[in-house]
């Protein structure tokens, strides 16, 4: 049986991992999410990685994840509590590796997602496991922009049991997050239209070819 240091070490071997492929498929870069006429925006800023790790730590947030970002992060830099279980990061760890498959894979979206202590207005599912997001806002509440991010990493077959209703996503697009339109088509559905709700936010490139079936 694996004592509580290897455990650890394995929960700390799982962050860097993951930290890694957050940094190379995640932070820096903004998504683009259509169902029906319908869309929203998502970033993945370096301080929400902690959220997802089912971890409590001493450090900010932001240090967090450059300790493991960089593979300097220590066993005594974070640590388990009550509401941090050591159970809960084991589960959440091996999907978190997984979190861009939420970007590149048909996915579904989830309204009004019910936890114990938060609605999620919107989520992304992949049955597997699910990705609360919660609106960009400031400490006073206010909004500072329509990005939604990162928030809770969810591992339960429940998710859309507790939401009031779901779609399938039709289109994903991404960008790096420095430019201003979206260039990258990472999931479509092609038996679907573009809708004429996000042509403001993607490159014309993809639907010059098509511009009969929009009035622009």
């Amino acid at each position: 049986m694996a004592t509580k240091t290897e455990k650890k070490n394995a929960i700390r071997q799982d962050i860097i991992k993951s930290a890694g492929v957050y940094s190379r498929n995640l932070a820096g870069k903004a998504f683009l999410y259509v169902y029906g006429d319908e869309y929203f925006e998502v970033s993945f800023p370096v301080d929400h990685f902690l959220h997802l790790t089912g971890v409590e730590t001493n450090l900010s947030a932001k240090d967090f994840y450059r300790n493991a970002k960089r593979a300097i992060l220590t066993n005594s830099q974070f640590y388990f509590d009550a509401k941090h279980p050591y159970a809960n990061a084991k589960k959440k760890l091996p999907c978190l590796k997984r979190l861009p498959e939420l970007t590149k894979d048909m996915v579904c979206i989830l309204k009004d997602m019910q936890t114990v202590t938060i609605i999620y207005k919107i989520s992304v599912t992949n049955l597997e496991f699910t990705l609360g997001l919660t609106e960009n806002i400031d400490d006073k509440g206010n909004k500072i922009n329509d990005f939604f991010l990162p928030m809770s990493l969810r591992v339960e077959d429940s998710s859309v049991e507790k939401s009031n209703d779901g779609e399938v996503v039709d289109y994903i697009f991404s960008k790096d997050a420095s430019v201003a339109k979206y260039d990258t088509l990472l999931v479509e559905d092609k038996n679907k239209i573009i809708p004429k709700s996000i042509l403001h936010l993607i490159k014309e490139s993809f639907y010059n070819d098509k511009k009969d079936n929009y009035i622009l």
